[in-house]
């Protein structure tokens, strides 16, 4: 059951994995700003990874609600199983969306479809794949060893090793902002902008 329930949050995040991977994408003039800002630029990033976060963390509780409304079957065990699998998905989507914020900046305009572009879409599948990996490993372990606690530890030290990862290369990644924020300008602002 829980990988049912984790596989309606990894779906949340597909769902936002547009806005996700072109952070970058409404700033136009607000651009320029972050670029005066003295903030580091790590930290304008976790900014922008929080509110994509909050966003699939609303939305996730609404499929939850939902999904324990309509189908009755909703456990403390698959609630604790979609819990570590948002941590391990917000964590990875957070690390892949900065990296095609940063390489693949687009202009999108509100009203528009917010379908990924270019390399991004092109690698939408290995990024299901990537995400997936996880819970599917995890639920392969605690069938082989025949425990459901293995299958939790499992889960909860991809949840560790996603967090780990996520500290560690946000520095990086806010480094790369500052190398490459005028590119991500001209990205994204308007063709009439001067």
């Amino acid at each position: 059951m829980g990988l049912i329930v984790a596989g309606g949050v990894l779906y949340v995040f597909l769902i936002l994995a547009g806005l996700a991977c072109n952070q970058f994408a409404f700033e136009e003039g607000g651009m320029r700003t972050l670029i005066l800002s003295p903030m580091e630029r790590r930290r304008i990033l976790i900014g922008k990874n929080i509110a994509v976060v909050v966003l699939a963390l609303v939305f996730s509780t609404a499929l939850l609600v939902i999904n324990g409304l309509v189908f009755q079957d909703l456990t403390l065990s698959a609630i604790l199983f979609a819990a570590l699998s948002f941590v391990i998905f917000a964590s990875l989507i957070s690390l892949i969306g900065n990296w095609f914020s940063l390489r693949f900046p687009k202009r999108m305009q509100f009203g528009k479809r917010l379908n990924l572009s270019g390399v991004a879409g092109l690698l939408l599948i290995p990024m299901i794949v990537l995400l997936a990996a996880p819970p599917l490993l995890s639920v392969l372990a605690g069938y082989y060893t025949h425990s459901l606690l293995i299958e939790y530890v499992t889960l909860a030290l991809f949840a560790a090793f996603s967090v780990g990862l996520y500290l560690l290369l946000i520095g990086f990644q806010g480094r790369s902002l500052a190398r490459r924020e005028i590119e991500v300008l001209e990205a994204v602002r308007e063709p009439t902008d001067e």
